[in-house]
This record gives C-alpha cells, structure tokens and sequence, in this order.
C-alpha cells in the first residue's frame, strides 16, 4: 500500500500542471527504515514559523528581559521555513511551483535554440540528476533536511529513489521529441552507476546517451573542474550544447557551457 501511494503521489506530482497547482509527493516510509522521520520527538508537534517569530518578539518586548544581538535566523526556524517552503505552506511561497515555473522558461529557450540547428548537427541537453533531474525530497525530509551521509546515500540507490522532477521530465521528452541527444552529468560516485541508471529509466528518463559519474581521479576534483571536463567530453564528440540544466551554480560555472543554462532552485543544500 505504501509503494501504491508513492507511486500516486509522483503521478500526482506529474500531472500537477493539469490540476492547475503543483506540490510535493507522498512519502511512504522506506523498506527498512523503523520510522519516517529522524528529528527528535520532544513534546507537541513543532510551531508555525510565525509562532516562532511571535515568541522571540513578544519576549524581546519584555523590559525584563536582556536581549542579546542575533545576527543570524535561528537554524531551527530557517529549517521549518525551508520545510514550509518544500511543503507548499505557509506563506513562503512553493518549491514546486518555482522548480516547475523554471522548466516552462527551459521549453520555450530549447524550442528556439531547436530552430538554429543547422543540417547534420548534433544538439545535446546536459542534465544533473540529483534536485535536477530525481528528486531526493522525500529522504531529506527524513533527516530533517539537516544531510546525514550514510541514509542518504542508501536513499540515492534505493528503489524508492526513482522520483523525477516532473518539469524536467517534461523538457527531456521535448528534447527527445525533437531529436536531441540528452547526457547526465552527476557528482554521485561511480559505484553508484547502475542504481542510478536503473532509478533515471524508472523515473520515465528513457533513451538518453550518455550518464558520467565521478571516476578514479574525478572523485577528488572541484564540482567545476569535474563537470567542465566531462562537457569538453561532449564537445570533443561533436556535439553543440544546446542547454545545460542544474540546481548548483557548480553544474553551470566552468568551460564548455551550455548556450543556455538553466539554475533550478535548491534551498536544500549547496555544493561548490
């Protein structure tokens, strides 16, 4: 039953354009796991962001009290901010929309990049997988987005990772509708190759060309560096990089970009 509501909670997510609103998937606990979520129980469930605003200013309004400077946002609120804002609540706006708002701006950019083609040339799409291309929201929702290793990377070659970004499904089919070539380009170690593979296919990414994932020396390399070397790869093939597509600004910067390229949002994590 668990496996049937993920399973509609990703269609749900797919078809979301057509339900004129678009949000997260349902997340059943994963094969294994003892509970679905890692943060710690303690008393009733946790306050609103506003909640927690109103708390430290009525305090703060207390002559009793001495306030100390707070430059920084408390971590605790800016993750149930971050939580509110991947769960489509609150008044933070909606991850989903954003992320899919962005794809709509990619499909009008591919089309037009589509119509300088010239006769014989090979076009390609570069894509990141992860927070690009799959979706790892429903185990960082897990952790508490606070990113503990080892369960995420378990997740990430787990069957339950097969969970795409329906906007950039969608582009790879317009890309692949109109004959171009489409090449993952990953920062996941290469052990985790034929997972990913298998996660990518059941995901709905089907026929694409290539999947580079960090090799030998690559696994020590700057996330630049390394996505640089495997775009002039492309480029040495032959091919004209029509559009590269990630969440990081390290998937875009470097040599060998993208005519366009395309930065999804990711308030989850950064990678330099």
């Amino acid at each position: 039953m668990a496996g049937v509501l993920r399973v509609l909670g990703v269609a749900g997510l797919a078809c979301g354009m057509c339900l004129a609103q678009v949000g997260p998937p349902v997340c059943a606990v994963p094969a294994g796991k003892q509970v679905p979520s890692l943060r710690p129980t303690v008393g009733t469930t946790r306050p609103s962001v506003a909640a927690a605003v109103a708390t430290a200013e009525t305090a703060a309004a207390d002559p009793s009290m001495i306030v100390t400077a707070e430059p920084m946002e408390n971590f605790g609120v800016a993750r149930y901010r971050l939580e509110d804002y991947a769960d489509c609540v609150g008044t933070g706006g909606c991850y989903w929309a954003d992320v899919d708002a962005q794809a709509k701006r990619a499909e009008t950019e591919l089309n037009r990049l589509v119509a300088t083609r010239k006769v014989g040339e090979k076009l390609v799409l570069v894509l990141d997988i992860d927070e690009t291309s799959l979706t790892n929201y429903c185990e960082m929702k897990r952790e508490d987005y606070g990113f503990i290793s080892v369960p995420f990377n378990e997740w990430a070659v787990s069957a339950e990772a097969d969970m795409p970004l329906p906007g950039t499904l969608r582009l790879f089919n317009v890309a692949r509708a109109a004959g171009i070539d489409v090449f993952f380009i990953t920062g996941r170690q290469g052990q985790q190759k034929a997972a990913t593979a298998k996660n990518l296919e059941a995901a709905g990414y089907k026929g694409w060309k290539g999947l580079a994932l960090r090799e030998g020396p690559q696994k020590t390399m700057a996330t630049v560096a390394y996505k640089s070397e495997e775009r002039k790869k492309i480029v040495d093939a032959g091919y004209r990089i029509v559009m590269n597509v990630g969440d990081q600004w390290s998937d875009l910067n470097g040599d060998a970009k993208g005519e366009v390229s395309v930065k999804l949002p990711n308030p989850f994590y950064y990678l330099p």
